[in-house]
């Protein structure tokens, strides 16, 4: 779980990420989760003031079908033909007035041109969502333009087609043929959504969320007496939580997001955009912000909240070692006692020689049947399969007999039953067998 304070930065790297990048397409919208009354809105205003930019809160709960979308009507355009066009909500009528706005002011000096392409439609006549990231960040930060944080709380309590509604703004960043500005952000905000969640709430399939980078947030005491503290609240009442911070907010497992994040090559794409904007954004952060160790546990943080901790701590565990695990051909180019890249893997970090081992099983799988029609070269395959059991550690040699025992080749044949003799010495060692037993299997 992430705490407010927290939230907060790591909401403000992800949006402005998408200012820093020109990759096309590719949103980052932060998703918050979490219970209710824990101050998701509050977290979303203090970043839009952070910026010097402006809070537009929908609440989705609210919404009735065709109110986002903006309501159909008729009217006649200056030659008098009848035209068909949707109003549009009063946030979205807004944005486009700022845009034109801007599009005045600063147009001509980046020169541009009002859009002729009739597939943008007239909505989209102003948009200057053209312009390289370094010259956007130049006006955020200059304040030339101030961006608009559109948040959407209770996204997944609306009705099913408000919800549809709502999921294609946040997705895609247009309504009705309008494509929102680069300088307008969007965020989601949710009760936790299970099947054993108290909230009653519509299901987000893994493809939705798979878009989104969910951010779970909860409650902390000490940042709450602090809060407390600074807006008056009574010392009774911060006295009594400071002994009972149990007591802050309801702990029951209902009221939990138990959904875990996990990778997907979209996830890459917005790990690799947020981590490559950094150093471009740190004019948007205090110098506090900016130390190393903050921007590390920040960048750590947003990984694992769209990749899962796991693959997250992997990937900045090997940024730290340099050492990569070596591919399949590498080992197999060797001579038949690895003399080459033996020395290489007895130095590798634990998780560099399962991955190392793991290669090669993937190798064996697809071409062991074509090895064994040289019986010669099988013969130094198996050799060397030997070599590397020799330099792995006990573990390590351990998980990849398992693995291979566990593994069918491409064909569909038993891969441990042609390679067996490779293993039979160590699998007779490691396991806990009488003395008749293991003289039975050495016999055979």
């Amino acid at each position: 779980m992430i705490s407010i304070n927290n939230a907060k930065r790591l909401i403000k790297r992800a949006l402005l990420a998408n200012v820093a990048t020109d990759k096309e397409n590719l949103f980052i919208t932060p998703l918050i989760s979490g219970r209710h009354g824990i101050g998701k809105s509050a977290i979303i205003k203090s970043v839009a003031d952070d910026l010097g930019g402006t809070c537009i809160t929908i609440e989705g709960g609210t919404l009735k079908e065709g109110e986002i979308t903006g309501l159909p009507y008729q009217y006649e355009d200056a030659a008098g033909a009848v035209q068909f066009k949707f109003l549009p909500y009063y946030a979205v009528e807004r944005i486009q007035n700022k845009e034109r706005e801007i599009y005045e002011q600063l147009g001509e000096s980046l020169g541009a041109k009002p859009a002729a392409d009739t597939l943008e439609g007239d909505e989209n006549r102003y948009a200057l969502n053209n312009i390289p990231s370094e010259k956007r960040i130049e006006l955020l930060a200059s304040g030339q333009v101030k961006p608009v944080i559109v948040f959407i709380d209770e996204i997944n309590r609306t009705e099913n087609t408000v919800y549809k509604e709502l999921m294609n703004i946040l997705l895609t960043k247009t309504v009705n043929g309008y494509r929102f500005p680069w300088w307008v952000f969007f965020v989601g905000a949710m009760n936790p959504s299970t099947q054993n969640s108290a909230y009653a709430t519509n299901e987000m399939d893994p493809a939705q969320l798979d878009r989104f980078l969910k951010l779970k947030v909860d409650s902390n005491a000490n940042e709450w007496l602090a809060y407390g503290k600074a807006t008056g609240i009574s010392p009774d009442i911060l006295r009594f939580i400071k002994e009972n911070p149990k007591c802050l907010s309801e702990n029951s497992k209902e009221l939990e997001d138990e959904e875990k994040p996990a990778p997907s090559p979209r996830g890459w794409d917005m790990v690799d955009t947020i981590i490559a904007s950094e150093p471009k954004l740190r004019a948007f952060f205090t110098a506090s912000e900016n130390k190393p160790a903050t921007v590390n546990k920040d960048l750590k943080a947003l990984a694992s909240a769209k990749l899962g901790a796991t693959v997250a701590t992997m990937y900045f565990a090997s940024l730290m070692k340099k050492d990569r695990a070596l591919t399949a051909e590498e080992v197999l180019e060797d001579d038949e006692n690895l003399n080459k890249v033996a020395p290489r893997i007895k130095n590798l970090p634990v998780a560099k020689c399962i991955q190392t081992c793991d290669a090669l099983l993937d190798y064996l799988k697809a071409n062991v049947e074509f090895l064994m029609l040289d019986q010669e070269a099988f013969a130094k395959t198996k050799k060397q399969l030997s070599a590397l059991l020799g330099v792995l550690d006990p573990s390590t040699k351990l998980l990849f007999a398992q693995k291979i025992a566990a593994a069918t080749t491409d064909d569909g044949n038993s891969l441990i039953e042609l390679i067996f003799d490779v293993f039979e010495s160590d699998l007779v060692a490691m396991l806990d067998l009488s003395d008749s037993t293991r003289a039975l299997i050495q016999n055979s």
